[in-house]
């Protein structure tokens, strides 16, 4: 589940359905992708954040720094 996503879409008062009406995107597509079941293209991410006022990378990106190890 993408938490990130969820949670801005719920800051800008709108269902999965709505964001997915939005968007052009079938609601069960839609409902599967917030899920996680299947992935979203950079052009729906890019669509997506622009209705919700976000940069995509704050939406789609994990912001964290990863740890490297280097051998």
């Amino acid at each position: 589940m993408n938490r990130k996503l969820k949670a801005a879409r719920a800051e800008n008062g709108l269902t999965q359905r709505q964001l997915a009406r939005l968007i052009e995107m079938p609601y069960s597509t839609y409902q599967k992708k917030e899920q996680g079941q299947t992935e979203f293209t950079i052009r729906e991410a890019i669509k997506i954040a622009y209705v919700l006022k976000k940069n995509p990378e704050e939406i789609f990106f994990n912001n964290k720094p990863t740890k490297m190890v280097i051998n």
